[in-house]
Order: C-alpha cells, then structure tokens, then sequence
C-alpha cells in the first residue's frame, strides 16, 4: 500500500511507504525552503511502554525535553479482552536497535537514520525490514528531519507513515477545535484549534487582583497533531473593546506550554501552573455530539487582520453559541469577555458580553470563579457566511471579522 506524508511536514514533503509483512520503505522529499541545508532524517516510533526497553526511563530525557513530557496513551483493542482489562498503557519515544528491539529515547538522543545536505532527489528510507510484528505490535512508526531530535520534535517536522496493529494501540490523533477545560477547575479553561501543522491556543484565568485574564501560545505540533510545545506569551497595552486601534506591546515570555492528546477530546496539559488532564468541554448537554446545523459557521479563531491583538474565540454547540473576546481594558491589561446564548439560526447572536472575576491564578490553588456582571456590553454579530462575519460593538461601530487563518 502507499500513502503520503503530506501536511505535518508541508506539501513539499512527500513519502510512499510499501509494506509487505513486517518491511516497509518510504521514498522521502524534503520541503523546498530546506534544501542545502545539513539536517538528519530521523526514523522512530510511539510504541505501548510494555514491548520497550528502558521504558521506565524513557531514554534519561531530561526535564526539558518535549520526550519526557510526552503522556500518551494506548488504546485497547475493542475486541481484546485481556486488554480490555488492562486499560490503557503509557506511549514512549522508541528506536529498533540492532537486535531489532524498541528502545526508550529522548528526543535528544535520537539516532539519525542519515545525515547530509539535504537534496531535491530526496532519500529511500526503510522503515521497518524484516521485524518481527510481534516486537512491534501497537507501534505507529515516523519520518521527520531536523538539525538534532529535539529541533525534529519542536518544529514538528515529522510524519506518521505505518502503524502495527496490536492489543494496545498507539496511534495518536489532533485534539479536536473548541473548550477545553479541566471538570474539576471549572471557570478557567482553554481555547485550542489545530490548523494543518499549527495550533493556535488561549488560557483564561485570572490575576492575583482577581480580574480576568489571558495567555496565548501558538506554534507547531508533533507527531500527528498530538504533541505541542511551545512559549507562553501574556500580551498588555493593545485595542479595548470600544476604542480605537491600538497595537499590543511585544509579548513577554511567561514559560512553556506542552500538551499531549491521547484521543481527540483527552489530553494533558503542562504549564507553570502544573501538570493537568483536560478534555472537550460539552456546555450544553450533548454539545459534541450533536451534528453542526447547514448553515452554521466555522468554529475556532476569529478577528480583523487590520485590528490584530484582538481576538475571538467562538464555538457552536447543539443550537447554543459560545463567544469569548480577547482583548484589553483601559489600563492596557489582558481581558476576556464572555457570551453563551442559544441561537435558533447560528448566523445571528445577539446577547451580551458577561464578565467573570476572583478565580483561579496561573500558580495558585483552585478557586472557583464569580460573575460580576451578566451585561458588561451588547454582544451582536451576523454571519455572512461560515468564515466572515459583522461585529456591531457597543459604540455603534461596524467590524469586519473573518476566520483567522494562522
């Protein structure tokens, strides 16, 4: 069979993968804006912690290496019983090694498959040859290419190619676009779209005075969508919601993001705040799934590209919008407003922003959040269409949005 490795890595880097039994080869083509340079090709594995060795360890990684934050997990066979009682186990980073054993790695010891200047007529990789499938069994095997491991991971240029059937699966999926949040911290939560080889994500919290507030990360992800390390920005001193444009002061680094996704709607999330699970919010009961209406516009990330530093964040759910604006106060600091309204035709929302306070900080312990005001401003937008739409702000003035397309 063949398939291609085609938009983690850009159009341009392109494989066919042939398999018969347990071999497999990829013919790979780096990305044009890469050619000449020296990179290494890499050939790895996410594989179920029990056919690894060194699993426990996970190849020494370190506390800064995305490998040792990877938290994964496999998926038991449906009609795997043993398994089913098992209950999922962790995926780890793995290499095969001479004897034709995975081995536990950390995306900085990586062994590169070959290393040069990378060329137009690209490279013939054998991915797997002649391994026994039951070493391997649940494993999903990668391409990717990069100056070390780590740049490989980080810049996310890497690309599933086969996968091994097993008892428990690894096989990593992209979260799905909309709130996150952790069930049990309700009131803080988390905006997340995935974009081809992007992912463009917003936390809102609160400060240590109590008022809401904001801090956003986007970058690349990994391993099929599944992995995203990246900065964490907090950002001041740009448009309020009624005033004229002005532009954000230069983001200042405020730490790291990772997330890993063990299914579509289950993930971990590790930040300054700590390490913990989110999923899909449903906020309206059968939210996820029930099927969009016809006519109901794009979920995810929303602005004016002449009015950047201000964004929106809007999910349909079962008949039920869920609109957060992004944005500044009068003091320059980062604010969020919030509007959930049910909406019999989705191209029309009409309500008011609600503002929340006094909940959970970025290092703090859970406190639940309070609503101060239910009517801080009218909140009404038409949609033209599933990706432009007009926002009337509460002085009368007219803004185009469209979907943001990072």
């Amino acid at each position: 069979t063949s398939a291609p490795l085609d938009y983690a890595l850009a159009p341009a880097f392109l494989a066919t993968t042939t398999a018969n039994g347990t071999a497999v080869a990829a013919n790979v083509t780096y990305r044009e804006q890469d050619l000449g340079s020296t990179q290494s090709t890499y050939v790895f594995a996410l594989a179920p912690a029990n056919i690894v060795k060194g699993a426990e360890a996970k190849g020494g990684a370190s506390s800064d290496d995305p490998a040792a934050r990877i938290t994964l997990k496999s998926v038991p066979a449906t009609d795997d019983p043993v398994a089913q009682k098992q209950g999922p186990l962790g995926c780890v980073l793995a290499q095969l090694n001479s004897q034709g054993q995975l081995t536990a790695v950390a995306a900085s010891n990586l062994q590169a498959y070959v290393s040069g200047v990378l060329s137009a007529g690209g490279t013939a990789v054998n991915v797997l040859n002649n391994i026994s499938a039951a070493a391997i069994q649940g494993s999903t095997f990668f391409i990717g290419y990069g100056t070390s491991g780590t740049s490989m991971i980080n810049n996310g240029v890497n690309r599933s190619v086969t996968s091994i059937p097993g008892s428990q699966n690894c096989q990593p999926q992209a979260p799905q676009t909309g709130w996150w949040w952790n069930p049990a911290e309700g009131g803080r939560g988390f905006s997340v779209e995935v974009r081809g080889n992007n992912l463009f994500w917003a936390g809102f919290l609160y400060d240590t005075t109590g008022r809401a507030s904001w801090l956003v990360s986007p970058g690349p992800t990994a391993l099929d969508g599944s992995l995203f390390q990246a900065t964490l920005y907090s950002v001041a001193n740009g448009q309020t919601l009624t005033g004229a444009y002005k532009p954000n002061s230069p983001p200042v680094n405020e730490g790291t993001v990772t997330m890993s996704f063990s299914s579509a709607t289950t993930g971990t999330l590790i930040w300054p705040g700590g390490t913990i699970p989110i999923e899909r919010l449903n906020f309206v009961p059968n939210g996820l799934s029930t099927p969009p209406a016809p006519n109901q516009p794009e979920n995810g990330w929303w602005w004016n590209p002449q009015e950047s530093g201000r964004g929106f964040f809007i999910e349909w759910q079962n008949g039920v919008v869920n609109a957060t604006g992004y944005m500044y106060d009068d003091t320059g600091k980062p604010v969020w407003y919030l509007g959930v309204y049910p909406v019999p035709d989705p191209r029309v929302v009409n309500g008011s922003w609600w503002q929340y306070a006094n909940g959970q900080t970025l290092l703090g312990p859970y406190k639940p959040a309070t609503r101060v005001t239910d009517n801080f401003a009218p909140l009404a937008i038409r949609f033209t269409d599933k990706e432009n739409a007009v926002m009337t702000l509460p002085n009368g003035r007219l803004l185009n949005l469209t979907r943001h397309r990072f």
